[in-house]
């Protein structure tokens, strides 16, 4: 019985800060982000916790993270119909076939046809998953403020490359403690490996 509880304990425990993350992020993005500016622009929470939650619980939460926010963006801050609602859920689940983790068994498959010798770290796909997010809202924002017959400026471009930056940013600043808190152990940034792995690639390519 002991032993059963000590390893079901993790589970609980992560569906737990799913569950804090989505309820207490969405509180955190209305109220104190619009304060957090940079260059006059308010980084993306909701996308930086929906990298976080891609690549630490797989695509199916990431889905129901998307959802969860995009019907409480509708909601809670309307600006455009059924966009937030749509948008949240789909950039969410497009983007986690890309980031999320891969199974074991596939990995084997892809390293038997020599496809791929594994996946990126974890932190780099968490941000790169925020990143790619935030530029899907922002095309397909421009594309509407286009449609609608408003002339797209550089002001336009430059907030939407400034909102995608500061997402990363912030995506990397809060991966680090939000995993601990799901898996109990802090993640190291090992640069060297990262960029050995690189080099590789590198003298492959030639």
């Amino acid at each position: 019985m002991k032993k059963r509880f000590h390893a079901e304990h993790p589970s609980v425990r992560k569906y737990v800060m799913f569950v804090l993350m989505i309820g207490f992020g969405y509180l955190f993005h209305v109220c104190v982000m619009p304060y957090l500016k940079i260059g006059g622009v308010t980084p993306n929470l909701l996308y930086a916790l929906i990298g976080v939650i891609t690549v630490a619980y797989g695509k199916l939460r990431a889905f129901w993270a998307g959802c969860c926010f995009g019907i409480l963006t509708e909601i809670m801050t309307p600006s455009v119909t059924f966009f937030s609602l749509a948008l949240y859920p789909l950039t969410t689940l497009f983007s986690s076939f890309g980031f999320a983790d891969k199974p074991p068994q596939r990995l084997e498959y892809e390293r038997s046809l020599r496809k791929s010798r594994g996946q990126l770290s974890p932190l780099t796909r968490t941000v790169l998953c925020a990143a790619v997010n935030t530029l899907a809202y922002n095309a397909i924002n421009l594309i509407y403020v286009y449609i609608s017959g408003n002339a797209l400026t550089a002001g336009h471009y430059t907030r939407a490359i400034t909102d995608i930056i500061a997402t990363a940013l912030l995506t990397a600043v809060i991966m680090f403690p939000l995993r601990r808190l799901i898996f109990r152990r802090w993640d190291r940034l090992n640069l060297r490996l990262m960029l050995s792995r690189l080099l590789q690639k590198r003298r492959r390519a030639r």
